[in-house]
């Protein structure tokens, strides 16, 4: 491996003085567009929950290791990035984990311990939220339908499963319904604090309303045949992923007239 090859990783922020580098606590690996800067906030609002200044939510650490070997140091490097006080947790939450195929493996290898939040949205929504920021950022890509293929593929949730629960203990894993957060957020907060290893009071100061990264600017509209045709087509993958997860609420999402 070449120093260009270690230089093209992202970059760990300084580690501050008395702060200790280790693996992440938690990482939110699932799913764009579906709630999870807010939530990612919420967690990180608690007072025992710590990040380097200049650890971003997202950290993309993985994004290029599909070419090579993980190596030592490479593992060392990602955990500069969650140094933390002694007593506190750590962690990142980049939604393409769970999507790119080789990342949960390297996710293994890197954190083995780590507990594991996935985020699960309507994917009809999803898709529409994700076409929506797509459009606003100028990043369709070559053409507007291969960036409705890729949306639309993001949204088929069970394989992205399967393909975590092949490196992790599915009860190393917790699955959220951003529905269910949206109508019920102390107790899935409560759920996600106890899960990550905090206990289940929400402290003062952790603002349950306020909502981040919503769509800003026109949202993509869609026809009704556009929708139906999504529904319809999603239907089948949500019942193989309700098959997966008994505790999923499909009646929250939107089911074929």
């Amino acid at each position: 491996m070449t120093a260009r090859q270690i230089d093209l990783l992202p970059q760990p922020p300084a580690t501050p003085d008395e702060w200790v580098p280790a693996a992440p606590d938690y990482v939110g690996v699932g799913t764009a567009r579906s709630g999870t800067s807010w939530w990612d906030g919420l967690i990180n609002a608690h007072p025992r929950v710590s990040r380097p200044p200049g650890t971003p939510k997202e950290v993309h650490y993985f994004d290029r290791l599909w070419e090579r070997t993980l190596e030592v140091r490479d593992i060392e490097r990602y955990h500069a990035f969650f140094a933390r006080p002694a007593g506190h947790l750590s962690g990142e939450w980049t939604p393409g984990y769970m999507l790119d195929v080789w990342t949960p493996a390297l996710l293994q290898r890197a954190a083995p311990r780590a507990r594991l939040l996935v985020l699960l949205r309507d994917p009809v929504e999803r898709f529409r939220s994700g076409r929506t920021l797509a459009e606003n950022r100028f990043t369709v890509g070559s053409t507007a339908r291969a960036a409705a293929n890729a949306a639309f593929n993001r949204g088929i949730y069970a394989d992205q499963l399967l393909r975590l629960w092949a490196c992790f203990p599915r009860e190393q894993v917790l699955v959220l319904q951003y529905e269910r957060c949206v109508a019920e957020p102390a107790a899935e907060l409560r759920r996600t604090f106890e899960f990550i290893g905090l206990g289940p009071e929400i402290p003062d100061g952790v603002d349950l309303a306020g909502r981040v990264n919503e769509s800003r600017g026109p949202k993509v509209t869609l026809s009704r045949w556009q929708e139906d045709q999504l529904v319809r087509r999603y239907a089948p993958e949500n019942e193989r992923l309700a098959s997966l997860l008994p505790q999923l609420d499909l009646s929250l999402w939107q089911l074929p007239r």
